[in-house]
């Protein structure tokens, strides 16, 4: 491991460069080195009895730099060491945190607001899963509820974000039109303790919305069809519950299918765009439908196929022989827009309640992005996330809290059902 005292002056000169201020504690204690030296230094001549005043002035000035460097060390080394720090190394060693040589993490920096905090870790012999695997115990020994847990600039400094025991989840945040993102593509989600969170759909081009029964799921499918038909892209709705989940002005302002047959012949339809799309990309030289668009001052529009409920979509289970081989066609050329959609501006938003494992395979789910999970039992989030931490952060009261595949923990923005009213 680095030398301790050089972890804390690095994170010193870091500490400084974040934040201007602190700069004043060095140049104060600079100031006063050189007034010493310049006062030291006039007095000298007045020692007549010293045969070698050369020598003396020498070995002065050499003294003067040593305490100079001496001092600023210090000074660097207690802004780089964060306030308790280590009472919270005591803590973690008190638990078993520690690397194979018996060493704690090294807390390089603290930032606080309110009850939400930002540790920064650092420690080269403790692999960045350790910190998932004793999040419980750390959350014990520190008092405080840890949200996420990132690498840093490396896989040797590790970004905690957590907060103090008692913070309390978000209450229902309403959607405000000030908050639609003007950047093509991005959709906001809502807010997380520590920023908002959003998917764009230029980068992430297909996302999975899952959750139990009144997790909240179909409001953020609606918040994000809504901010997608405010973008002026074109909406394909398949809702085989009959679409009585969406008022008539969702009919107006995008296409709600209800049944196989149809969104089979209109995922063709896509198909076909997809292609002709392809072509005028070769012409036009472009990579994609933002590079498309920019050279020839085209308005190709962003296309959006979304399922409230896949599993209803693309359960085969007790279905007919021709019945089966028509949702083998819908999977089928789901899996194609999944692979080849992106850079046409094509893009899937599915949302789930049901755990079936079998529903979303293959290529379908490999090429999705983003994955956001609500409150769920383990089954479901290890479909949505791979994992069970959608059942083990969320808790059965937290209606519209979800979890995302890179771990973000946010709170969605609530939309009414008849939040595209004022769009006629």
């Amino acid at each position: 491991m680095k030398n301790e005292k050089m972890i804390r002056i690095t994170s010193g000169i870091k500490s400084i460069w974040q934040n201007k201020w602190k700069s004043l504690y060095p140049t104060v204690y600079l100031l006063i080195m050189y007034v010493i030296w310049e006062e030291g230094k006039g007095h000298l001549p007045e020692f007549n009895y010293i045969s070698l005043p050369r020598l003396y002035f020498w070995i002065f000035g050499i003294f003067m730099l040593e305490i100079a460097v001496i001092g600023l060390m210090q000074i660097l080394t207690q802004l780089g060491t964060p306030a308790k720090s280590k009472e919270t190394e005591k803590r973690l060693a008190d638990i078993g945190f520690v690397d194979n040589t018996g060493k704690t993490p090294k807390l390089l920096s603290k930032k606080k607001e309110k009850n939400r905090m930002i540790l920064e870790f650092y420690s080269p012999r403790l692999p960045f899963y350790e910190y998932e695997e004793h999040r419980a115990e750390i959350e014990t020994a520190m008092n405080i509820k840890v949200v996420s847990v990132n690498p840093g600039k490396d896989m040797q400094h590790v970004i905690v974000r957590a907060l103090a025991t008692g913070e309390s989840a978000p209450q229902m945040i309403m959607w405000k039109d000030s908050y639609l993102d003007k950047n093509d593509f991005i959709l906001k989600l809502g807010e997380s303790y520590f920023g908002g969170e959003s998917i764009d759909l230029a980068v992430v081009p297909h996302a999975l919305i899952g959750g139990g029964s009144g997790s909240g799921k179909s409001k953020l499918l609606k918040l994000v069809l809504m901010q997608s038909i405010k973008k002026d892209a074109v909406v394909y709705l398949a809702d085989f519950k009959g679409g009585v989940d969406y008022p008539k002005i969702w009919n107006e302002k995008c296409s709600i299918i209800v049944e196989a047959e149809k969104l089979s012949d209109q995922l063709s339809d896509i198909l076909v765009i997809m292609e002709e799309r392809r072509k005028q990309f070769v012409e036009s030289g472009a990579p994609n439908i933002v590079e498309h668009n920019h050279k020839t001052d085209s308005n190709l529009q962003r296309i959006i196929v979304a399922c409230d409920e896949i599993a209803e979509v693309l359960d085969k289970t007790g279905l007919e022989k021709d019945e089966k081989a028509l949702i083998s066609q819908i999977e089928s050329k789901l899996s194609t827009i999944a692979r080849q959609g992106r850079a046409f501006g094509i893009h899937l938003i599915f949302a789930t309640q049901r755990p079936d494992a079998d529903v979303l395979k293959g290529q379908i789910k490999t090429n999705i992005g983003m994955r956001i999970c609500g409150r769920a039992d383990k089954v479901l989030s290890q479909i949505i996330l791979d994992n069970s931490e959608g059942a083990d952060k969320i808790s059965p009261n937290d209606q519209g809290m979800f979890l995302t595949n890179t771990g973000v923990l946010f709170k969605a923005y609530y939309v009414e059902d008849n939040c595209l009213v004022d769009e006629v």
